[in-house]
């Protein structure tokens, strides 16, 4: 059998392909007028509804701040007057700046400084009753410079052996003031110790003048008197403050020391020819 040669089909084969083409032709006619059928609604944008205007309300400025702000304003700065005075110069606040400043300006302050505890710890006046004001601005400086110059006006009353006198004197003096210090604040004193030691040192001051007048005056009679006066006042100028830092059934304890020490060197003023 030829490759032209044409088989006929059989009837149900046949009737199979006639439904297959008409569904095939009804499926294009559907296509067809599904892309021609227009919408339901040819207004894509539907009328939007009238709402009525709602009057517009003042906007409140909004703060972080729990609190209602105040409208206080504060009242402008009072000039100071013209005779007014720094705070640091008054003693309160903070202390001047001494680093930058001139030496001569130092050695004034320190001056007046020693002059003015001197007047505080020997010379009668209101505030010897109450310690802690007399020598609220205490320093070493003059304590020092007295027990530097007992020491010269001994080695200058020598005869012989000078600078052992002034290194007995001084040896005695500082050592002293230390040990002296020591056994208040033992006893249960309320005092500074360095507050102390310059106390101690400005009641040399009266020992000081009686050794430079027994320097003077080289008389055994004179000397005595001179030395006695002298070591009363020393020891009346120590007295309140030494008696009242500590407890009032101590107080002997504290003063016999003191006493004693100041006697010595009375006794080394009236030995030294």
């Amino acid at each position: 059998m030829s490759h032209n040669d044409t088989v006929p089909l059989h009837p149900s084969s046949q009737s199979d392909i006639d439904e297959i083409e008409n569904l095939l032709i009804n499926t294009t006619t559907i296509t067809t007028v599904h892309s021609t059928v227009l919408p339901a609604n040819p207004n894509p944008n539907p009328p939007k509804s009238t709402v009525p205007s709602i009057p517009s309300i003042p906007s409140i400025p909004v703060s972080s701040s729990p609190f209602l702000p105040s409208t206080y304003s504060a009242p402008a700065p009072a000039p100071a007057p013209a005779n007014s005075t720094p705070i640091a110069a008054s003693a309160f606040g903070s202390p001047p700046n001494t680093l930058t400043e001139p030496v001569w300006d130092t050695v004034k302050r320190d001056l007046a400084r020693i002059v003015t505890n001197l007047k505080l710890v020997v010379f009668p006046n209101p505030f010897r009753e109450d310690p802690g004001l007399a020598l609220r601005d205490w320093d070493l400086w003059g304590p020092f410079f007295f027990i530097v110059f007992l020491g010269l006006t001994l080695s200058w009353s020598a005869s012989v052996k000078k600078s052992e006198v002034f290194a007995v004197a001084f040896a005695l003096l500082a050592a002293g003031a230390i040990i002296l210090t020591l056994n208040v604040l033992l006893l249960g004193g309320h005092i500074i110790f360095f507050q102390s030691l310059s106390l101690l040192g400005y009641c040399l001051f009266p020992l000081d003048i009686g050794a430079l007048i027994c320097m003077l005056k080289d008389n055994l009679i004179v000397k005595v008197v001179v030395v006695c006066v002298t070591l009363a006042w020393s020891s009346w100028a120590a007295y309140p403050f030494m008696s009242a830092a500590v407890n009032p059934r101590r107080k002997a304890l504290a003063l016999y020391p003191v006493f004693l020490m100041y006697i010595s060197v009375g006794f080394l003023i009236i030995a030294i020819d």
